[in-house]
């Protein structure tokens, strides 16, 4: 059978069996999941999954199934055929890297150290943020583009913290090889 590979985002209200009712709705549509991640936050279950299907499936058809498959969960689905080719392409040879933010949270925080890294060419594979008692905490996993722009990176961010009053630390991923994935680090840093 020939497959096709297809993105699926889903949001709920968290509670046991979201995962299990997204993914027998998948399987029952002769598919496969291949790659899948997910959180709650706030009470809210979130996912993002990619999956192959038979070739030609519509894409509509697949919402619905796994709308469907267990309607008193009120999964919200959004389905996109997958397009293997990135759209950011770091260098041969370009880093991973972790760049973690501490201080007091106000309104604007995430917004301008998330515009600081796009203005370095600096793409984010994963982030993490927490705020709590009046203070935030974010993780970031970031893949800049080249050294250029690795180098625009470390001679901002003295002044990024200071204009935004906060400790920023960047890490290379090797210094955290025992903890490479951000769910690791967060507990790290998690009272």
């Amino acid at each position: 059978m020939k497959t096709e590979a297809f993105v699926l985002a889903v949001t709920a209200r968290d509670r046991p069996g979201i995962i299990a009712a997204i993914t027998e709705a998948v399987f029952a549509l002769g598919g496969n999941v291949t790659e899948l991640s997910q959180t709650v936050m706030g009470g809210y279950f979130t996912l993002i999954l990619r999956a192959d299907l038979p070739a030609g499936l519509d894409p509509a058809r697949i919402k619905q199934a796994v709308e469907q498959a267990r309607p008193e969960l009120g999964l919200a689905v959004h389905v996109r055929r997958y397009r293997p080719e990135p759209l950011f392409r770091p260098a041969e040879g370009a880093q991973v890297y972790f760049l973690t933010v501490q201080g007091p949270d106000r309104p604007g925080l995430i917004a301008a150290v998330t515009r600081f890294l796009a203005e370095h060419d600096v793409n984010i594979e994963d982030l993490y943020t927490r705020s709590e008692t009046g203070n935030i905490t974010m993780i970031f996993q970031i893949h800049p583009r080249d050294a250029g722009a690795l180098e625009g990176l470390r001679a901002g961010l003295p002044a990024l913290a200071e204009r935004l009053g906060v400790d920023l630390h960047l890490l290379h991923r090797d210094i955290l090889r025992t903890t490479s994935e951000v769910g690791a680090i967060r507990r790290l840093v998690q009272p």
